[in-house]
């Protein structure tokens, strides 16, 4: 009804002379715009772009080691038609196929500058003006030997925030990747490192994509892992556990007053209703002192998870007591 409303009071108002002037002009201005339009279509402009190369044709035992995934900046000059198709978030590509390079050596592909300037004209069109490109030329290390299994270490630097910790095992999306080389030496590398992964103030798991550091003139596949540091919030238990003594004297017997004591502490929140971890409350008579009529509880480390312990009563009254 409000639709039809609105419809009814828009038709009233076009028959008014303001709203005829109205519609004229907003006709006129459509007009305007798709000239404008249609003119800055065939303005000659520049435009730079990023392209990622897809290698293709490759045989199955060439491993590429000089660069995950190349690139090439090239800065392109045509009409706004014909590169209206990269303006709306396409992106053009570069594939290269191993028939378009030259082979020099055993180990080394190459491609001149004039034939990768005519592949990138190919992908925007024979009309196009390439007004610069990096690199201006290709050279692609390769290898045929087959890759080494090699094991990922996380060098990982991490602090939560205080009511959280970092609790359970560092995950990492893949703890053993291939490691290729020209000259074999993969095989005498045992273990790699990723970049330091540091963190601070976390509340929750995070995760991280970490760099593997590999060694000059290898290269690693996967090359980037995915780190997951599993982070939990700290919940606050109460236990009341018995009052026990040591160091007691030879024929001596102790009583406290209260012979109970609740311990209070924060662990993660996954283990609060499974937390079984032996907690123990005692007093130290090696610590006594004559005219002491309070001893100071203590209680045995516990596991590194617990956090914030903390013990009431914090002193206890006592009788010593002969047996």
């Amino acid at each position: 009804m409000k639709i039809r409303n609105l419809y009814i009071r828009i038709k009233e108002g076009l028959r008014t002379v303001k709203g005829r002037n109205a519609l004229t002009f907003f006709v006129f201005l459509c007009i305007a715009t798709l000239f404008w339009i249609l003119m800055a279509l065939n303005d000659v402009v520049q435009h730079d772009y990023k392209m990622p190369l897809r290698l293709v044709g490759f045989p199955e035992n060439f491993t590429i080691l000089s660069g995950e995934h190349p690139t090439v900046n090239v800065s392109v000059k045509d009409k706004g038609s014909a590169l209206m198709k990269y303006s709306w978030g396409r992106q053009p590509v570069l594939t290269l196929s191993y028939e378009n390079f030259s082979k020099i050596g055993n180990d080394r592909l190459v491609m001149t500058q004039a034939q990768l300037n005519a592949a990138v004209r190919q992908v925007f069109g024979s009309g196009s003006q390439i007004v610069s490109m990096r690199p201006d030329s290709l050279s692609f290390i390769y290898t045929t030997r087959p890759g080494t299994p090699v094991r990922v270490h996380v060098d990982a630097d991490v602090h939560t925030s205080p009511q959280s910790v970092a609790f359970g095992r560092v995950r990492v999306s893949s703890d053993t990747v291939m490691l290729y080389s020209r000259s074999g030496n993969a095989s005498k590398v045992k273990e790699l490192m990723t970049a330091p992964v540091v963190l601070s103030g976390l509340t929750d798991t995070a995760e991280v994509d970490a760099v593997l550091q590999v060694p000059a003139g290898m290269r690693a596949i996967p090359s980037v892992v995915k780190v997951t540091i599993p982070v939990e919030p700290l919940v606050s238990k109460t236990r009341r556990v018995p009052i026990e003594a040591i160091n007691i004297p030879d024929g001596k017997h102790i009583v406290t007053f209260p012979s109970m004591a609740d311990v209070t502490y924060l662990l993660p929140k996954s283990l609060y209703n499974s937390d079984s971890s032996p907690i123990r409350v005692y007093v130290d008579l090696a610590r006594m002192q004559p005219g002491d009529k309070k001893l100071m509880l203590q209680t045995a480390p516990l596991p590194p998870f617990c956090r914030g312990v903390g013990i009431v009563p914090e002193m206890v009254e006592y009788v010593l007591e002969s047996e």
